[in-house]
């Protein structure tokens, strides 16, 4: 019986837990529009070669002008956003903090599902004339204004002085809080801060029902184009993303399948031993039952049945086992992860890890119950 506990315990834990996971990326996936999102990112200024890094002797970089022509190289796109970031400490009176800056175009926060609390995201203008503006997370807000009004006032970055026009609600997606973020025009941190026109990566929106494979495809096209080492482009799908979240889940149940095959193995064989003791123990018991009238069938049946429910006790143990397991272990996750984590459990997981402890119990106790039931009679009741 603890053989069987702890194999379906372990196999209904840990799908749990992996589908959980599975669910969990894969609604804050959605939230930054899913399997409609495409990355792409210049290659690094590293490569691998002989089992060392060695550094390039090129460099490529995405400009303003790869943004054009990537929106215009597909009908499928419904917006393209760079991405420049960097670390600073932002001052105002008094108080400070450290900061992630955010370089990027208007529009960003409808496509990234980020609301505002107050004021105005960027626009048009702003871009247009570098402007000195930032719209910033509310971790920033509570920590440098506090009670006091944050739009209008100005605070120091990077030595220079910038207006406050909007504040992002509260967001956290993968476990990163985004309140520690302040988002200003891409050419305001490219002219003022880097002191370069190049972007670190290019978000690239699709229409709903886009087909991603071959919008990709013309991404991949339209940089070959433009770049010597257009192939050397990093260019990522959504769906490419959920893929291997789907291979990590598998090998999570692949895993469990290996412990639970194992501990179900040893399980089935102290199972067996148990029942073939209790042949022994009871041989005049089946004798007498022989003589009785008792059929060979009856008897092969009877031991069947009595492995059978040894075997399904303990897979309801082990299922009782695994919910815990998955519950403790998502609820260790979320707290020290910071982020919301909940283990998944299936009426057909449980239904099926049930089942499957029945039938190994059915599997091992077939042998004892055969040679339980082709006892003599006569020679059982000799048994002393």
């Amino acid at each position: 019986i603890l053989g069987i506990t702890i194999g379906i315990g372990s196999v209904v834990g840990v799908v749990s837990i992996g589908e959980g996971l599975r669910y969990s990326v894969v609604s804050q996936f959605a939230q930054v529009s899913g399997a409609n999102l495409i990355l792409v990112q210049p290659p690094g200024p590293w490569a691998i070669k002989g089992g060392r890094r060695v550094r390039r002797a090129w460099r490529e970089t995405l400009t303003v002008g790869d943004i054009e022509a990537i929106t215009a190289g597909s009908d499928e796109i419904d917006a393209a956003f760079p991405l420049v970031s960097w670390n600073a400490q932002v001052h105002y009176q008094k108080a400070s903090t450290t900061v992630e800056i955010l370089g990027t175009l208007p529009g960003y926060h409808r496509v990234m599902d980020w609301a505002l609390s107050k004021g105005r995201f960027l626009s048009n203008r702003d871009v247009r004339e570098w402007r000195r503006v930032c719209v910033i997370g509310n971790k920033v807000d509570e920590e440098l204004f506090g009670e006091q009004e944050a739009i209008g006032r100005e605070i120091k970055l990077n030595g220079e002085r910038y207006t406050v026009i909007g504040v992002m609600k509260p967001r956290t997606l993968f476990g990163e809080d985004w309140g520690k973020q302040i988002v200003i025009p891409v050419s305001t941190i490219q002219k003022r801060i880097t002191g370069n026109d190049h972007y670190d990566v290019v978000f690239v929106y699709l229409n709903n029902g886009a087909e991603v494979h071959r919008v990709a495809q013309d991404i991949r096209i339209v940089l070959e184009r433009f770049h010597r080492h257009g192939d050397e482009f990093l260019i990522v799908t959504g769906e490419s993303i959920l893929e291997n979240l789907e291979r990590i889940v598998l090998v999570l149940k692949l895993v469990a399948g290996g412990v639970a095959g194992i501990s179900l193995l040893v399980g089935g064989i102290g199972i067996m031993n148990v029942m073939l003791v209790s042949v022994t123990e009871r041989t005049r018991e089946i004798g007498i039952r022989k003589a009785l009238g008792a059929k060979r069938r009856h008897i092969l049946l009877q031991f069947i049945v009595e492995s059978a429910v040894l075997s399904l006790f303990g897979g309801l143990l082990g299922v009782v086992c695994g919910l815990g397991l998955g519950f403790g272990s998502s609820a260790t996750i979320a707290h020290f992860s910071k982020a919301s984590f909940s283990s998944v459990v299936s009426l057909s997981s449980i239904g099926l890890a049930i089942l499957f402890s029945g039938g190994i119990g059915v599997f091992f106790g077939v042998y004892p119950a055969a040679r339980a039931s082709s006892l003599h009679p006569v020679e059982a009741l000799r048994y002393d």
